[in-house]
């Protein structure tokens, strides 16, 4: 860690005796930069609260912390939370909501460590428990219990009561809020679970265990396990995954070391290139967070010395593309339109907000995150981060109450 300790900074022109004129000038067009210059200025933050108070009681202080987010096909963002217990929760995009509603309590979870949507639009995530094992449970909303409704012996008014998908909705004579279904399953490892990916054809999901980096094929159907390999015999290993557009399964080993799994194949072996290392750090190098461009043969990493890289997968090529600030450990990456878009901080750090644009290698440090709407927030700790519909990014604070946030990137001349 740096020490600024003993860092001279600058000093105030207002220690000057006799100022003259354009000197004061001078400095109140420093202090007004000065006071706005850390937070992100580039297009446009809110927040929303982790329950529509119309709707539903928000979810209590300590059980808040943001831990995953993922896009729904319908457009709406679930997440799941961590702390005193892990709930899920969901944000309504439309017009008539825009809010986010509590779930329901995922029983037996401490934290919710992924979530990936199924083909039939279920939900499925991972979860590690108060005693240090893990669960799985699969979410099916208002659409996919629809789908597998009998109406039979049913009334017409019964039937017109049952709700359509999960919305909030603002009604003049009375708001409604619909939701689906938790069902808790039983984890296929001993153990705790880091991450939870999504095969290409969606029946099977890649699971990642917290003990020496084992990585297992689930499929959901019949809860089957196949067992493909481990990272790290030791334990030194990345705790994400990632998928390429081929379907080919992504972790990182010792020193950074990319694995790479092929489904079609059956091959998992170490490749002879490493994710993006400071020097003298390398024995401790670890992928934090992935995301892919638009053709998915592009993956962009970052790590826990807050450093972005660029993996092209077909050349099997990784090209280091910076650290954007001072902080370390990438918690989020997503993409939106021609950007990348990285969330960087430490739990003791304030977090800060970066870009890079692949056109024109440009990576900025964008700042801290201050949102002024739906009410005043600082954001300090973030955890999950996603793409919405509309290209706008949802970052999942991790605090003990934690707001969604929700950037809208600047419109790209």
């Amino acid at each position: 860690m740096v020490n600024l300790d003993n860092k001279i900074w600058p000093s105030s022109p207002l220690k000057e005796k006799d100022l003259d004129e354009e000197q004061l000038k001078q400095f109140l067009a420093i202090r007004a930069d000065y006071e706005k210059c850390a937070f992100v200025t580039a297009g446009h933050l809110e927040v929303r609260a982790l329950g529509a108070k119309e709707f539903t009681k928000a979810i209590e202080p300590d059980e808040s912390g943001i831990t995953a987010l993922v896009k729904h096909p319908s457009g709406h963002i679930y997440g799941g939370t961590g702390g005193k217990a892990a709930h899920l929760f969901f944000y309504n995009p439309a017009p008539d909501a825009d809010a986010a509603a509590d779930i329901g309590v995922i029983p037996g979870a401490e934290k919710v460590v992924a979530m990936t949507v199924l083909p039939d639009g279920s939900i499925i995530g991972a979860a590690n428990t108060f005693d240090k094992k893990s669960l799985l449970f699969i979410y099916k909303s208002c659409e996919v219990l629809l789908r597998e409704k009998s109406f039979a012996g049913m009334g017409v008014r019964e039937i017109f009561d049952l709700p359509a998908e999960d919305q909030l909705f603002f009604s003049t004579i009375d708001p409604c809020h619909s939701s689906g279904t938790i069902e808790v399953l039983a984890s296929p490892i001993d153990g705790e679970i880091c991450d939870l990916v999504s095969a290409p054809d969606g029946t099977s999901v890649y699971i990642l265990s917290a003990c020496k980096g084992e990585i297992i094929n689930y499929t959901v159907s019949d809860a089957a396990v196949k067992k493909i390999g481990s990272l790290d015999p030791n334990g030194n290993f990345s705790s994400k995954l990632a998928i390429d557009s081929c379907g080919r399964l992504y972790g990182a080993g010792l020193y950074g070391r990319i694995f790479r799994y092929d489904p079609e194949t059956g091959d998992f072996m170490a490749m002879n290139i490493s994710a993006s290392a400071i020097k003298g750090w390398e024995l401790y190098n670890q992928v934090t967070a992935w995301c892919s461009d638009s053709s998915g043969e592009i993956l962009y990493g970052g790590t826990n010395a807050g450093q972005i890289f660029r993996f092209d997968t077909v050349n099997e090529k990784i090209i280091t593309l910076g650290k954007p600030c001072i902080q370390t450990r990438i918690t989020g990456m997503s993409r939106s339109g021609k950007k990348i878009y990285a969330v960087i901080g430490e739990s003791d750090d304030c977090a800060h907000l970066a870009s890079y644009n692949d056109d024109s290698r440009e990576l900025l440090d964008l700042g801290c995150l201050l949102a002024r709407s739906e009410r005043p927030w600082n954001g300090y700790r973030f955890e999950a981060m996603t793409t919405g519909r509309n290209g706008e990014i949802f970052l999942g604070e991790y605090d003990r109450i934690s707001q969604l946030f929700i950037f809208y990137p600047s419109i790209e001349e």
